[in-house]
């Protein structure tokens, strides 16, 4: 696996809850406007690109255990090229945060296997097993048997006293898990609110508890931070 590379700059987001309607612009400086699809990722042409959007009201930072990252502004979007849609691309991880970065384990994740042997699934979940920031989305572009992850709630306000994470300045960034193992915790309990997430590290074993992770023959997906009620 090479490193990633951009293969689009900022776009505007057409909506926070689905697929950006905006197409990314591209390396000439020009925008093209599309329904659905972002004009940078393109279903059928032999990459994996990820568009990440920031539906929050303020500017974030995103970044990814295989790429470098950047900043988006309120409704823009970006996207990266991670690799073949063929080769393995196993145990990816992606964040984001508004103002200073908490640091790790103090994020809401992302996760990707992509590519497996397994009737080329890929595998994606979001993960607050560690901590919750910002609220997120996963949806699989085009493909319609692909189903979307959606946690659009903000979890910080009311997180529980013994996950309340504060930044140098007093401000709430984060609310921490203080055991991923615990299910019984307040803090695990709290993010059991949404149905999409790993609320912690056994999560999809937990009996009739809806499982987090889906796996679907997709290629694209879009990564949107603050997506709103879907």
């Amino acid at each position: 696996m090479g490193g990633a590379s951009s293969t689009g700059g900022a776009a505007s987001a057409a909506s926070a809850g689905g697929p950006v309607g905006a197409g990314a612009a591209t390396s000439g400086g020009g925008s093209t406007q599309t329904i659905g699809t972002p004009d940078c990722a393109h279903d059928g042409d032999g990459r994996t690109t990820l568009v990440f959007v920031n539906g929050c009201s303020a500017p974030i930072e995103f970044r990814g255990s295989d790429i470098e990252g950047g900043e988006l502004a309120s409704g823009e979007a970006h996207c990266v090229d991670i690799g073949s849609n063929v080769e393995a691309l196993s145990s990816k991880r992606y964040w984001g945060f508004r103002g200073e970065d908490p640091g790790a384990e103090h994020h809401s994740l992302a996760e990707f296997t992509f590519n497996t042997d397994f009737n080329d699934f890929d595998w994606y979940n979001i993960s607050y097993v560690d901590a919750f920031n910002l609220p997120l989305q996963i949806t699989p572009l085009v493909r319609p048997k692909c189903k979307a992850l959606s946690c659009p709630n903000d979890l910080l306000p009311a997180c529980p006293s013994v996950g309340r994470f504060q930044d140098p300045q007093g401000a709430l960034v984060a609310c921490v898990s203080p055991d991923r193992n615990d299910a019984m915790s307040p803090v695990a309990l709290y993010f059991e609110s949404c149905d999409d997430t790993y609320a912690w590290s056994g999560d999809d074993q937990k009996g009739d508890d809806p499982s987090p992770v889906r796996a679907c023959a997709g290629e694209d997906f879009q990564i949107t931070f603050c997506p709103g009620t879907p």
